[in-house]
């Protein structure tokens, strides 16, 4: 996970992250949350709880909206990073009840 995180933070970022907006989310919006979230776990792991697993699985069901809609200008790859690293909190969390 934390080389999916420092590939993630390596890359640079799609211009056209600001203003697009693929099947309806907000990808800015879409970045600083899930971001967010995959710090606190990273880092802060003992202040991640049901809320945070909660973002997370909202946050994945975006990702799952937005993966088929996204152009080769969106950078699809960065996403599809983010959708991992989302999908192995949501599986790897104390707080899951899979």
């Amino acid at each position: 996970m934390s080389h999916l995180w420092q590939e993630s933070r390596s890359q640079p970022w799609p211009s056209r992250l600001n203003s697009a907006e693929p099947a309806g989310v907000d990808l800015a919006a879409l970045d600083v949350r899930l971001s967010g979230c995959i710090h606190t776990w990273l880092y802060h792991r003992g202040s991640f709880g049901a809320r945070h697993l909660h973002t997370v699985r909202v946050l994945l069901r975006e990702l799952e909206q937005v993966l088929p809609e996204l152009t080769e200008e969106d950078s699809p790859h960065i996403w599809q990073r983010y959708h991992q690293m989302a999908q192995l909190i949501s599986d790897n969390n104390p707080h899951s009840t899979n």
